[in-house]
């Protein structure tokens, strides 16, 4: 497997590379446009990219919601890279990130299809699937 380099997104070139990379792995494949991978967080977010020979393969986000509840959103590994641990090695970061922020509680709101993956991290579903952006989603939680 090759070198991952999982780290914080350091300046303004790579945060407009990851939006690309979030768009391609999470809005292209639904025919969304581009800026539909964007909200109005992005300023006050943490993000995590997951880097190989310089190009973006992996991201994610954590922001606060309230001084002891956070949230994880926009986790997106390049196709060909998935199922590699890649996935997992960012949300372990983004997790221990949220412990930095004495955060007692995580939440993010799954896929369906991507629910199994939480709950190897110990998240449980908290509410009935919905439907967003044309795909069942359920609402997810963690006691970190």
């Amino acid at each position: 497997m090759p070198q991952i380099d999982i780290r914080p997104v350091e300046n303004a070139q790579e945060l407009e590379e990851m939006f690309y990379q979030r768009w391609l792995v999470l809005r292209s494949p639904l025919g969304m446009e581009k800026g539909s991978e964007r909200d109005s967080h992005e300023d006050t977010a943490f993000h995590l990219i997951g880097m190989c020979d310089r190009q973006i393969i992996a991201s994610g986000r954590l922001r606060e919601l309230s001084p002891e509840l956070g949230t994880i959103s926009y986790i997106a590994v390049l196709p060909e890279f998935q199922n590699q641990g890649i996935g997992t090695k960012l949300m372990e970061k983004l997790l221990a990130q949220a412990k930095q922020n004495n955060f007692k509680t995580v939440r993010l709101m799954s896929r369906i299809n991507a629910v199994k993956f939480y709950q190897k991290l110990g998240f449980s579903e908290k509410e009935n699937p919905f439907d967003y952006l044309g795909i069942p989603h359920v609402f997810m939680q963690l006691e970190i």
